[in-house]
């Protein structure tokens, strides 16, 4: 990892997440926290829809997410 060890939830909310080709897949709406580890389990993504009407909500394991945290 690089960069800080920790990231505030308000920069990971509404971040884009692209592919590896570098499409746009959808942006994280959520994040979803184990209560007795304290660590993410999970994004929570929306995907499609048009001004947050008709999204799709899809859960991501953060292990899955490639991030900078810089």
């Amino acid at each position: 990892m690089t960069g800080k060890p920790l990231i505030e939830s308000d920069r990971v909310e509404g971040t884009a997440v692209y592919d590896p080709q570098g499409n746009h897949l959808g942006s994280i709406k959520r994040l979803m926290i184990e209560k007795i580890s304290g660590k993410v389990a999970y994004a929570v993504m929306s995907f499609g829809g048009f001004l947050g009407m008709g999204e799709d909500e899809h859960t991501i394991p953060w292990s899955k997410l490639d991030y900078d945290t810089s």
